[in-house]
């Protein structure tokens, strides 16, 4: 897909007016009558920035059926590989530092991590909308570069923060979009009905985006990312702002995806990412801390845990727990207190012990668990484990 002429906008996708795609000039001129539709605002369309119809150049259009007539994803390289990937802005900021990962082709990669760790210039650099500073990136094999357009053609982009000509319908915006992939009408129109199903704006659709809500719009995004039937698709928090039942469409629009398309998506909501991802990245502060399934992110949390509800003075409850048991509270809440049951130990007498701690230290035990692995837990304990190492090291120096 062309490269924009303004980068600084490049995240959000097609421009009409202000940053027309490059090679735009090249097209046979239009009477205004006849231009594509702008936005009386200048705004930006939640797309990759997409090609106009060009000669010589035929886009691979897959049947409109069942799961949104997707097909196996047939790639024999890494779909997104990094290769000691580092990002400055500035000279002041690293974003990212010394990263390197390989998504397999095929897989449901959930990005997870505090704001300011480095997720959204993940995402850019994996699009080509933003250059490393050092390190290489290849998609499908080849080296992902900012004009890397035959690679952009492969690809549909959900931004966290969408943005859409308000006085469009959601009809005339997927219009759009397809005439920029060039698309035909009848491939355009039977495409679009079936997106726009499947996100459930079918009723709204001719009404104008500047109408719809927060949740509409992001679904709205994620139709358009789907215009061009992508082999890779890049979300970022596509659930944020969905009302319950809209984010359970979404997700089961992911699963009916998952294995057929290779898909990364970041969210801030861990039960989607159990849900939906085979797959996870966690960065901290521009690190890589984590690549690998979530099994085996679970496993390196305890195998059996005990869980207690609990109340009445709990901070004396908890700071009891080292000398009397040997153990650590695992909770992150203040009315529960997780700790670890290791092998061999009586779960009977552990808890007969806890009891006693409880009426020792005026707790109430109000109910008692046996907890497994959770995702949760153990990203919790992943970042909380790392802060911890760069404190020491600060320490030390």
């Amino acid at each position: 897909m062309p490269l924009l002429r303004s980068w600084r906008q490049l995240g959000r996708g097609v421009f009409y007016k202000h940053a027309a795609p490059i090679g735009a000039a090249d097209r046979p001129h239009r009477s205004r009558k006849h231009q594509r539709p702008e936005s009386r605002s200048g705004a930006t369309v939640a797309q990759l920035p997409c090609r106009g119809r060009e000669p010589g150049v035929t886009l691979r259009l897959r049947s409109v059926g069942p799961a949104l007539g997707v097909q196996s994803v047939h790639v024999t390289t890494s779909a997104i590989s990094f290769d000691r990937v580092t990002k400055v802005y500035q000279g002041r900021q690293i974003a990212l530092a010394d990263v390197s990962l390989s998504v397999p082709p095929g897989s449901t990669v959930g990005l997870l991590g505090a704001n300011g760790s480095g997720k959204s210039t993940l995402l850019r650099l994996a699009l080509g909308l933003i250059s490393p500073s050092a390190g290489e990136i290849t998609v499908f094999g080849e080296r992902m570069r900012p004009r890397s357009k035959g690679l952009r053609q492969r690809m549909g982009f959900l931004p966290d923060d969408p943005a859409f000509p308000k006085d469009l319908s959601a009809i005339r915006y997927l219009q759009f979009v397809a005439d920029c992939f060039g698309l035909s009408h009848r491939e355009g129109q039977a495409r679009m009905g079936t997106l726009l199903r499947a996100v459930g704006l079918l009723d709204d659709a001719g009404r104008r985006i500047g109408t719809y809500s927060t949740g509409m719009k992001t679904r709205l995004g994620v139709a358009a990312s789907l215009v061009n039937d992508p082999e890779l698709l890049v979300w970022d928090e596509p659930t944020a702002g969905l009302d319950p039942i809209s984010r359970r469409q979404t997700l089961e629009l992911i699963e009916q995806l998952r294995g057929r398309k290779t898909i990364v998506l970041s969210s801030h909501i861990l039960g989607d990412i159990d849900r939906v991802c085979d797959r996870l990245l966690v960065l901290n502060q521009g690190q890589l801390l984590f690549d690998g399934s979530r099994l085996e992110l679970e496993s390196q949390l305890p195998k059996r845990q005990l869980e207690l509800r609990v109340s009445g003075a709990v901070d004396r409850f908890r700071a009891a727990l080292p000398e009397r048991l040997g153990r650590t509270d695992l909770s992150q809440e203040r009315d529960k207190v997780r700790i670890e049951l290791r092998t061999g130990d009586p779960a009977g007498e552990i808890l007969e012990r806890l009891l006693q701690l409880a009426r020792e230290t005026d707790t109430t035990i109000e109910g008692v668990n046996s907890a497994g692995r959770q995702l949760e837990d153990a990203y919790l304990r992943l970042i909380t484990d790392d802060e911890f190492r760069g404190f020491l090291r600060a320490a030390g120096s």
